[in-house]
């Protein structure tokens, strides 16, 4: 088995190509921890609840067309969302390179974030939109 260093993920939101921004990134798929314990037992008893999937991404800003900020800024509070895919490498999805998309919502965005000269990083938390987790496809 391979180790994957991460050098070029490919990031997209609302079909705009936004990896060349891309700082760091976090697939986060993972279900609620549901206690069915019942009387009697001696030992706590475990279901998966309901998935809280997420995507965080940090940036580094660009104000102009088509890059982070006139992208992500028009989806703050938008209910219907939009579809984020995240790839491993910027190449064609593959067993080897599986893609990660949902329909993606951003309730939180910082158009101006830092410190004096240091870069403008802007960190997001991707959420699902209602009815969408994340789904993993190697096609």
């Amino acid at each position: 088995m391979a180790i994957h260093v991460l050098t070029d993920v490919s990031v997209s939101f609302n079909s705009v190509d936004l990896s060349d921004h891309v700082r760091s990134v976090t697939v986060s798929m993972s279900s609620e921890d549901v206690d069915i314990t019942a009387m009697g037992a001696d030992s706590r008893a475990h279901a998966p609840g309901l998935r809280d999937d997420r995507v965080e991404i940090e940036w580094l800003q660009d104000y102009a067309t088509s890059k982070v900020d006139q992208t992500l800024s028009t989806y703050v509070g938008n209910a219907t969302g939009a579809t984020l895919l995240v790839k491993p490498v910027n190449t064609t999805v593959s067993s080897t390179n599986p893609s990660y998309s949902m329909t993606a919502i951003l309730l939180d965005y910082q158009p101006i974030a830092g410190t004096v000269g240091e870069a403008n990083t802007v960190t997001t938390t991707f959420l699902p939109a209602a009815g969408s987790s994340i789904t993993r496809a190697t096609t």
